[in-house]
């Protein structure tokens, strides 16, 4: 890296990540990217600091990384690997910018180059994937091809990024299920760093994000009773980690009620419908704790 403090660096990072969240409305109409662009190139300029990618995982050829390869669409490692050292700490990095340079693009709706920084994002992951300091992130970035694939009408490619974060999320809780880092914690100093109450929370809200997206493609894939099974259990999620928009998710349990109405299920049709009443009398008297829940991570 070159001779910067590491605070500076942290600082830079920290900037990018909030330029990232202006609301789009709060940029010049003719320039609505603008906070997004000026996002990016501090994303660039840490991504320079840190120096080049490890050649063992950057040089690795791109057929490996995408859906099919290895046990779960991308592959599941059969040992957790904690990235030890200085090269698989800067691996780490170097993937976090990567993912956030993917979300950059693909908000600017350039959606190639936010498909190839993703996919750079998981190969520097691939070795640690299942590492507490690295599954947020791999499940964040499978997450994100998953809408982008689906977004491009390739559900079948979509599903199986889904299916990948799925299978990864449940190994993790089986081997290690501790609460993991939140990416943003590689720049963040010793005494910044979350508390484990909520590392579990963020953990928590990706894979429900996960859940949300996998309802949506198996009712594209016309397989009503897995998607009625995952919007049920993402709804569910959303209440018990207060993480939810009263409006949507109102809309979403009404829309689950009809699947059960069809299927002659009418005492779980009413529940569902009991339930959107109440939540959406909420509306108006609490703030939403997920004003874009269903939204990138």
């Amino acid at each position: 890296m070159a001779n910067v403090p590491w605070a500076e660096v942290c600082e830079i990072f920290q900037a990018a990540l909030a330029l990232s969240r202006v609301e789009l409305h709060k940029n010049p109409e003719k320039e609505p990217y603008k906070s997004k662009y000026s996002a990016r190139a501090l994303l660039e300029e840490v991504k320079a600091l840190l120096g080049p990618a490890p050649e063992d995982e950057d040089e690795r050829p791109e057929a490996e990384d995408g859906p099919g390869a290895g046990d779960h669409a991308l592959g599941l490692p059969a040992e957790v690997v904690e990235p030890e050292g200085p090269v698989a700490q800067r691996a780490v990095r170097l993937a976090v910018i990567e993912f956030h340079l993917g979300v950059n693009h693909i908000d600017t709706e350039e959606l190639s180059a936010g498909e190839e920084h993703l996919v750079k994002c998981l190969r520097l992951l691939r070795r640690y994937r299942l590492s507490h300091d690295c599954i947020s992130l791999c499940i964040q970035a499978q997450n994100n091809l998953g809408i982008l694939w689906s977004e491009r009408e390739e559900i079948e490619t979509a599903q199986a990024y889904l299916e990948s974060s799925e299978a990864l999320y449940n190994q993790y809780m089986k081997e290690v299920g501790s609460p993991p880092l939140d990416p943003t914690e590689c720049f963040l100093p010793e005494e910044e760093k979350l508390t484990e109450q909520e590392r579990s929370k963020r953990f928590e809200k990706v894979y429900t994000h996960n859940l949300y997206y996998l309802a949506q493609v198996y009712q594209h894939l016309e397989m009503f009773e897995k998607a009625a099974h995952y919007c049920h259990s993402t709804l569910k999620r959303q209440l018990e980690h207060n993480a939810y928009h009263p409006i949507e998710w109102a809309i979403n349990a009404a829309t689950l009620s009809q699947f059960y109405i069809n299927k002659l299920c009418f005492m779980e049709a009413r529940h569902c419908l009991s339930a959107a009443n109440v939540i959406f009398g909420q509306t108006g008297k609490i703030s939403a704790t997920e004003d874009r829940q269903h939204r990138r991570a």
